[in-house]
Formats: structure tokens, C-alpha cells, sequence
């Protein structure tokens, strides 16, 4: 598992790719990936190279929801598990999901 973030002051936009499993074991660097951007930037997660997501990944979406209140975050290249995983927990009302 492997979390990179990637920030663009131009367009006031954040890019965090999660390649792997993204779980528990993800939290301390997916946190470190945002915590100290700027609120109002948009936010894009892309799980493109992402195998696997838990409740824990869940979780942390949506304390990254809590810190951009300003913006939807949108959530990239899913997969169809992923996909499935976040209609369950109904995430297409918070998140820009494709």
C-alpha cells in the first residue's frame, strides 16, 4: 500500500493516489496527504491502483471530507468492488464518484 499526494497551487487542487489496499494501515500517510492543505483547495482521490477498500478507508474519507467542508471531493477510477463498497455506505450523496 502506498499513498502519494500530489498538490497544484495554480488550480487549487489536490490529487491523493492510494495504490494497494487501502485500510487501516493507510491512515498515518493518507492523513499526512492533506492535513496541511489548504481547506478551500478541491480535492481529487484517485483509486485507480487501489485493490482493496475497508470500513477504516471509509473513515478516513470522511475525516478528509471534514477538513475540504468547502468543496466535494471527488473519488476517481473506481473499480467495480470499490464501487460497491461506497453505494453501500451511500458515499455518492457526499462524494463525486466515477
Amino acid at each position: 500500500m502506498s499513498v502519494t499526494a500530489t498538490s497544484n497551487n495554480e488550480n487549487k487542487t489536490l490529487t491523493i493516489n492510494i495504490d494497494g489496499q487501502f485500510d487501516f494501515s493507510a491512515h498515518p500517510s493518507f492523513r499526512n496527504s492533506y492535513q496541511n492543505i489548504d481547506p478551500s483547495f478541491n480535492v481529487i482521490v484517485n483509486l485507480g491502483n487501489t485493490e482493496y477498500v475497508d470500513s477504516a478507508a471509509l473513515g478516513m474519507l470522511l475525516l478528509l471530507d471534514e477538513h475540504f467542508t468547502n468543496t466535494k471531493i471527488k473519488i476517481i477510477n473506481t473499480n467495480e468492488l470499490t464501487r460497491q463498497v461506497l453505494g453501500i455506505a451511500h458515499f455518492e450523496k457526499k462524494f463525486d464518484i466515477s
